[in-house]
Formats: structure tokens, C-alpha cells, sequence
């Protein structure tokens, strides 16, 4: 119960963080996911109730404060969250090069349900080679935001007190 009313604020907090850092010019434009990856560390290491919960705060947080409609985030983080929720069992999820994997995957997937939603509805216009750059790019931010983001909520949920001497023992 602690640690679910912990990861309220914590995705809160994300949201923040996301919208603070910058874009990358280099990379298209496009800014780190911190949000994605917030939703892919719950996804692996929680219940898969507190994994939907944490999915469809992020979906509703990163859609609020994107520029555009509700959709994209909406429609990506559940299918990552149900993809990684399914295959947790089977992986390392604290090994680095799994979270450089599943990081860059989670990027590259985000962007690319992103570019096809803002391109299917005509809000955004891309021109391929943009479009490419930016998928490298979310390639490359996600290999580089899931392993601090996850080590960091780990960390924070590390340091809650542990709940001994209670009950009738």
C-alpha cells in the first residue's frame, strides 16, 4: 500500500522532470521519456494492478502535456505494458543490458505510435527524414532514460522504512 501511494507522486514528479528537460535538436527534437520509462519499470516489477494503474496515470500525464490530442500514449504504454508485464518472469530486469534493450525498444515504439497517430489525424506533418531522425533519437534517449529511471525509483523505494512489529507477532 505504501509503495503504490509512492508511485502516484513519483510518476507526478516524472511528468515534471520530462517536461523540464529539454529537447534534443540533434535528435529531431524530441525530449527524454522519462514517462514511458517510469511506466516500463512498474510494468516489470509490480503487481499487475499496480502495473495498470501506473500505465494509465503516465498514458494520461504524457498525453495532458504533449502538444496534440489524447491518443498516442494512450495507445502505447498499455501494449508496453502489457508486453513487458507478460515477459517478466522470463527476464533480468535490473541487468543493464536488458534495460538498454527494453529502453531503446520502448523509444523506438513510443515514437513510432506517436508519429503515425499525429500523421494518420493530419495535426503534424513529418517529412521522412525527420521522421528517421527522430526514431534514432527515441531509439537512442530510451537506451539512455530506463536504466537512471529505474535505478532511481529503486533507490526511493529502498529508502521507505520497513514495517516491523506490528500485527499480533
Amino acid at each position: 500500500m505504501m509503495l503504490r501511494m509512492l508511485m502516484f507522486p513519483t510518476i507526478a514528479l516524472g511528468a515534471l522532470l520530462q517536461q523540464a528537460l529539454p529537447g534534443w535538436p540533434l535528435l529531431g527534437g524530441i525530449k527524454p521519456p522519462v514517462l514511458a520509462a517510469m511506466t516500463l519499470h512498474y510494468a516489470l516489477r509490480k503487481s499487475h494492478v499496480d502495473a495498470a494503474l501506473a500505465i494509465f496515470f503516465a498514458a494520461l500525464l504524457q498525453d495532458g502535456l504533449e502538444l496534440g490530442s489524447f491518443g498516442p500514449a494512450l495507445l502505447a504504454f498499455p501494449v508496453v505494458g502489457i508486453v513487458a508485464h507478460r515477459i517478466h518472469n522470463e527476464i533480468f530486469s535490473d541487468g543493464l543490458v536488458t534495460q538498454l534493450f527494453l529502453g531503446g525498444l520502448l523509444g523506438l515504439f513510443t515514437c513510432m505510435v506517436a508519429l503515425l497517430v499525429y500523421t494518420a489525424t493530419g495535426q503534424r506533418t513529418v517529412p521522412p527524414g525527420l521522421a528517421f531522425l527522430r526514431l534514432f533519437g527515441a531509439l537512442a534517449l530510451g537506451m539512455a532514460t530506463l536504466p537512471p529511471v529505474s535505478r532511481a525509483i529503486n533507490a526511493l523505494e529502498a529508502s521507505l522504512p520497513k514495517r516491523k512489529g506490528y500485527g499480533w507477532q
